[in-house]
């Protein structure tokens, strides 16, 4: 959620709040989306260029292996659905990612906060790949959260001011130093992370006599994603600020005013006071957002314990709102009230301001405001139990959570091009397949929450006519696995009636749902050759490659310290079994080590920015092939959404070992000038034999899929005489401007 203005205040006084801590030997538990986040902020990646999924992959696990180190015992927990009263909020952020994304490219990706669309995805697995566990809450995660960490004693590692609210042991994030020092404790040598902790008690040290129960009352007054400032507006027009500080804006100095406020309040004063300040018709609504914002922040039960097989020792919530709180509701409004901030809270050699608020704009929130704010979430009342079930053993893909919830599916903005269409609307009919799966076939429509060329949302209709005919008769709850495996098959042989899956099957596991991501988006959208051959090229890379002589990326240090080894292989004589006619070469396990190596010193280049894009990203960066790419991404994910909805018929996609938005990019460029990729990428890795023999089988089984679903590719339209006149210009310009362009660094 997050407490407007909270973590700027804390780090502007960290010296106050926040004191030098060593965490090792240690259980912590995580806020999932916060850590995933502030990581990939952290690994500054080529956002730009549509995800770079094993760069984060691996330095994910890196970061989790630091922590093994430590002796530290990680447990995960991730959001689930929106809650009702966030959606309000969940649509304003919208908006500011998609202006955001608009904006991206290789010379903005540095300062912009735009994740790529699988970017979650890959931090689960790579949560897999090391061990760690995790789990997906129903709804919001904090509470549970802060509950777990009270359960265990531990503290809480996110980037979010709500914990500074939360009874709990709190390590923001970016006090957290990655590498581990070795010390001596007790004689005994341990390897420790450096980092910064807050305990209430430094709040209590700086603000004596605050009380924690009151906490979250301050959370309700500053306003977090559930309720807006403005509602308390009556109450702020009389609310008297402390005097500036040096650099403290009006919010900081509210902060600090409230804080000094509620020293001397009890719970129930508090509130009075601030309800005191309403007429009769808004006293009930502003309590209700007080209660419900009190009992989240002093939850004590724990869903989540079990799933990390830790023994519950839960309690009901015990509620702190005053006993005589219906009475409060009763009273009249009083005006002349001057209650709200003693006097003695005020130093007598501060001066005191209010802040301008107008009270008639305050009191009326508009229709969408006001029924969001008042709706109770009652859907977590409605979720069945073999949904929450789902959720919680991942057999319920988290993008499909929402659809059931909200039936309400959000776009995730994403590089690609802006004066185009939506890139997720090639998916819409695999996503109105799982609703259709999800809800029985029993509800109308489903709203897809989409963007225009405007960089407005707006919320997409998508009715029966998406639907195909339900296999079978059966709730999806009762559903086996053979009959859910049925309903993945069917979705293909209804929407591509000749896909063989016989064929499908000849493929590695790995590759099976990514070739039938291939397929569908060729199906949908116009897919040039080179860009299909530029994905199986970087499978092989992250698959094959990666897997057989380490993730080594930067072609220069591969080239200095293999060069010798490199020219050695390629001396080899290596007589290898040829392949009889009609035979596939589709066992990674039979390809070479030496095959592998000399390929790496090809291919690695291209999960570099091209130099041309760093000097002029403006004219060299193809937001086109960006915007094919980001189809495919959103295809890759609903198809295996729907398998994870099937039970999983078929092996999950790894994109961590799949997909690197920058080499897929770089490597399709390179095809452009290749009239033939399949001829190219065979003179281009020649000496890697098993490479290639890999490849072509991939190649073979792709052209008869094709062939058999008469598929075509489509090919870029050039203008060769406006590129000439283009590159005249640019010389014009070169010669104009020369010694004053600045060469942009990425």
């Amino acid at each position: 959620m997050g407490v407007r203005g909270l973590t700027t205040y804390i780090n502007k006084n960290e010296d106050i709040f926040l004191k030098d801590f060593v965490l090792y030997d240690s259980c912590v538990v995580i806020d999932g989306h916060s850590l995933c986040a502030q990581l990939y902020q952290r690994l500054n990646s080529f956002s730009a260029f549509g995800g770079d999924y094993d760069k984060f992959f691996q330095y994910v696990r890196t970061f989790f292996k630091h922590f093994r180190k430590c002796n530290i015992t990680s447990y995960v927990l991730f959001d689930g659905s929106y809650e009702t009263r966030k959606l309000k909020t969940a649509y304003h952020r919208l908006r500011s990612k998609i202006y955001g994304a608009s904006c991206l490219d290789p010379v903005t990706q540095g300062c912009m906060q735009i994740f790529p669309l699988l970017i979650r995805n890959v931090f689960k697995e790579a949560l897999i790949d090391i061990g760690v566990a995790y789990t997906v809450c129903e709804f919001e995660a904090d509470d549970e959260i802060a509950a777990m960490a009270r359960h265990l004693n531990c503290p809480v590692l996110s980037y979010d001011s709500d914990f500074y609210i939360y009874n709990v042991l709190y390590i923001p994030f970016n006090t957290v130093d990655f590498k581990p020092r070795c010390v001596i404790i007790d004689g005994v040598k341990k390897h420790v992370l450096n980092c910064k902790i807050y305990r209430f008690e430094q709040l209590t040290n700086s603000f004596e006599g605050i009380k924690q129960e009151i906490l979250p009352l301050l959370a309700t007054l500053l306003g977090n994603d559930f309720v807006q400032k403005r509602v308390f507006g009556k109450f702020f027009s009389e609310f008297k600020l402390p005097k500036a500080k040096k650099k403290q804006n009006d919010q900081q100095r509210c902060i600090e005013g409230l804080f000094k406020w509620l020293q001397n309040e009890s719970i129930d004063t508090a509130i009075s006071k601030i309800i005191g300040r309403l007429k009769k018709n808004r006293k009930e609504k502003v309590f209700h957002i007080i209660k419900k914002s009190i009992e989240g922040y002093n939850r004590k039960n724990c869903r989540s314990l079990k799933y990390f097989n830790i023994p519950e020792n839960t309690e009901e919530i015990v509620s702190v709102l005053p006993e005589n709180f219906n009475e409060l509701l009763g009273k009249d409004c009083n005006d002349n009230d001057d209650s709200v901030i003693p006097n003695n809270q005020i130093d007598e050699n501060e001066t005191i301001e209010s802040p301008q608020y107008d009270s008639d704009t305050n009191e009326q929130l508009s229709e969408e405001e006001n029924s969001s704010d008042q709706e109770d979430d009652t859907n977590e009342l409605g979720i069945p139990d073999w949904f929450a079930e789902g959720i919680r053993n991942n057999t319920i893909p988290h993008s499909s959570i929402n659809l059931y919830t909200h039936h309400l599916h959000f776009g995730s903005p994403q590089a690609e091009d802006y004066n185009d269409e939506d890139a997720f609307l090639c998916a819409l009919p695999i996503l109105r397949y799982s609703f259709d799966i999800l809800t029985d076939y029993e509800q109308e429509y489903v709203t897809y929450v989409s963007r225009d060329k405007s960089l407005n949302y707006h919320r997409l209709i998508i009715n029966r006519e998406y639907s195909i005919p339900r296999p079978l008769e059966v709730p999806y709850s009762n559903l086996t696995d053979e009959q859910l495996r049925l309903y993945f098959q069917n979705f293909f042989k209804i929407k591509m009636p000749m896909l063989d899956f016989n064929l499908i099957d000849l493929l590695p596991k790995s590759f099976q749902l990514y070739m039938l991501s291939i397929l569908w988006w060729v199906n949908t959208c116009e897919v040039p050759i080179g860009l299909v051959h530029s994905l199986f090229v970087c499978y092989i890379m992250l698959e094959m490659i990666d897997e057989s002589i380490g993730t080594i990326r930067g072609q220069k240090y591969y080239n200095e310290k293999y060069q010798k080894t490199i020219e050695e292989y390629k001396n080899r004589m290596i007589v290898l079994q040829s392949l009889t006619e009609g035979e596939l070469f589709l066992n990674k396990n039979k390809i070479q080590h030496e095959d592998c190596f000399i390929a790496a010193k090809m291919l690695l280049q291209y999960f570099e920015i091209d130099a041309k894009i760093k000097k002029r990203p403006k004219s060299n960066y193809h937001v086109n092939k960006i915007h094919k790419y980001a189809k495919f991404q959103c295809c890759l994910q609903q198809i295996n959404d729907l398998n994870t909805l099937c039970k999983k018929p078929y092996q999950n996609t790894k994109y961590g070992k799949s997909y690197n938005g920058t080499f897929v990019y770089n490597f399709a460029v390179k095809m452009d000038t290749q009239n033939d990729p399949k001829v190219f990428v065979n003179q281009y890795l020649k000496d890697s034999t098993t490479i290639l023999m890999f490849y072509n089988s991939l190649c073979t089984v792709y052209d008869e899929l094709v062939l058999a679903l008469g598929l075509r590719h489509f090919k870029w339209e050039r203008s060769k005489s406006r590129r000439k006149r283009k590159e005249m210009l640019d010389d014009e310009l070169n010669f104009i401007v020369k010694g004053f362009e600045s060469e942009v660094v990425i």
